[in-house]
């Protein structure tokens, strides 16, 4: 019979060490609060209703600008390499 995750942590430390960063808010929620504040005012400031398709994209100047949802993140940004 396999064991259980609960089991496996138990047993083997650098699993366990994983499994807690991995499910840490830290790791999981790498934006900061200013980070979404600030996009926040800028999908206002462009008029990009909630449940848009529309992302605020952020340009290599540092301005904003609307762009539909498809277009920003099919570049790939970090993916991307």
């Amino acid at each position: 019979m396999a064991k259980s995750s609960t089991e496996t942590y138990r047993t083997n430390a650098k699993s366990r060490a994983k499994h807690v960063k991995d499910n840490s808010p830290g790791g999981k929620y790498a934006h900061t609060k200013a980070y979404k504040r600030k996009h926040s005012q800028m999908r206002d400031k462009l008029r990009i209703p909630k449940g848009s398709t529309d992302d605020a994209s952020k340009q290599s100047d540092g301005s904003y600008k609307r762009e539909s949802r498809s277009t920003n993140r099919g570049r790939g940004g970090a993916q991307r390499r």
